[in-house]
């Protein structure tokens, strides 16, 4: 997720989209916009890139253009917004997470125009003022060139004295006598001016007052891309008990659009003694394991829930346990290999930690029997569907 305050993050989101290109013309724009209730217009939206850099435009039908695709939906009471720029191969997806529609229009507009320029400015820049010309009204709202003045003209400077031109807020009045140097008179109070607008003020932060500072904003944490941690597991079905264990593991988060996150795991698991009959067994199993998952629902801001799945291959190893009957045992190691589908649910403790549990079935690619030779008797045989639970904690970096 983006946060339009996060202006560093942005600025290496703006090397990646750009790719070192830099326009020296105006680049035209073709937006699609889709916003939900109380959000800017996309009027408002090309006002926030413009504001920006001066190198974008609205296309006309029949110009080439760049596309830009934006939607924003609402939920929990917090606006989520998607970017497209582009299409085909060379589309470039981003999203951007944030308390109201209007700190998302920013953080949106903000994108395109450094896709635009790679040198757009971070805040909207108010529309530059024009030169003041003596006759542009003073201070007091005199009219310009044309209309009729609320007061008497300054009067002529003696001519026979240097010309003095006549600033904004003083005027000139002539010498009374000839070479004695023109007299200014007293300033009129000035009122200050009204403070330039841009097109469209910057949307999510508190306008600048007079007089005033600009309160702290709250900072949201920091999306970290990379976790370690460790799992803990039970599996039902490769054992004739549960197999309890774990392990520790790497995930990567990347921003492919679907909140993807793929894990690299390693586990040991074992049942204990199982009274088997005329004897008993312990099994152990260790793996790797690797997962892709991607969060496609978000029911609040620190929650996620989403599909994986995954592959895992290692070795499962049965030992014979002397009994009642069985006084002479053997043990026997085979190869592991399953493929699984499971339903995962995350969630974020502040910036750093990150639980989550998963679980779901197995669908064993190697399936062995263990059993008791002398009496003949069944252990175990690994089933078609096995099921797995795992419940993990790590450290964001």
């Amino acid at each position: 997720m983006l946060h339009p305050r996060w202006l560093a993050a942005v600025v290496v989101l703006a090397g990646a989209l750009t790719g070192g290109d830099a326009w020296a013309e105006a680049q035209r724009l073709r937006i699609a916009y889709e916003a939900h209730d109380g959000c800017p217009d996309a009027e408002a939206f090309l006002r926030e890139v413009t504001a920006r850099t001066d190198r974008a435009r609205a296309a006309a039908a029949d110009e080439a253009a760049l596309d830009v695709r934006v939607r924003i939906t609402s939920s929990e009471g917090r606006s989520r917004g998607r970017i497209t720029l582009g299409k085909g191969e060379d589309a470039r997806v981003r999203e951007v997470d944030g308390a109201t529609c209007g700190e998302v229009v920013a953080a949106l507009a903000l994108i395109t125009a450094l896709r635009v320029d790679p040198t757009a400015s971070l805040d909207p820049q108010p529309p530059a003022a024009g030169p003041r010309s003596s006759e542009a009204p003073d201070a007091g709202g005199a009219p310009g060139a044309g209309g009729a003045p609320d007061a008497a003209p300054p009067a002529a400077a003696d001519p026979g004295g240097p010309a003095r031109p006549a600033a904004a807020g003083v005027s000139a009045e002539g010498a009374p006598g000839a070479g004695s140097p023109p007299q200014l008179a007293p300033p009129p109070p000035a009122s200050p001016p009204p403070a330039a607008r841009p097109a469209t003020a910057p949307i999510g932060l508190p306008s600048p007052v007079a007089g005033a500072s600009r309160s702290p904003q709250p900072r949201r944490p920091v999306e970290r891309p990379w976790t370690l941690g460790l799992q803990g597991s039970a599996v039902s079905g490769v054992a004739p008990e549960a197999l309890l264990g774990g392990g520790p593991f790497v995930e990567l988060r990347a921003d492919l659009g679907l909140g993807a996150a793929f894990r690299v795991a390693a586990e040991v698991a074992s049942t204990g003694a199982v009274d088997a009959g005329p004897g008993g067994a312990r099994f152990l199993r260790g793996i790797g394991r690797v997962d892709a998952c991607a969060d496609l629902f978000r029911p609040a801001r620190r929650l996620s829930l989403g599909p994986c799945v995954g592959a895992e291959g290692g070795f499962l190893h049965g030992s014979g346990l002397v009994g009642k009957a069985i006084s002479d045992v053997e043990e026997g190691t085979v190869p592991w290999a399953s493929l699984g589908l499971l339903a995962r649910v995350t969630a974020s403790l502040g910036a750093l930690v990150r639980v989550d549990a998963q679980g779901g079935p197995e669908f064993p690619l190697v399936r062995r029997s263990f059993v008791f030779e002398n009496p003949a008797q069944l252990i175990h045989e690994v089933p078609a569907v096995t099921w797995t639970l795992r419940v993990g904690a790590g450290l964001s970096l």
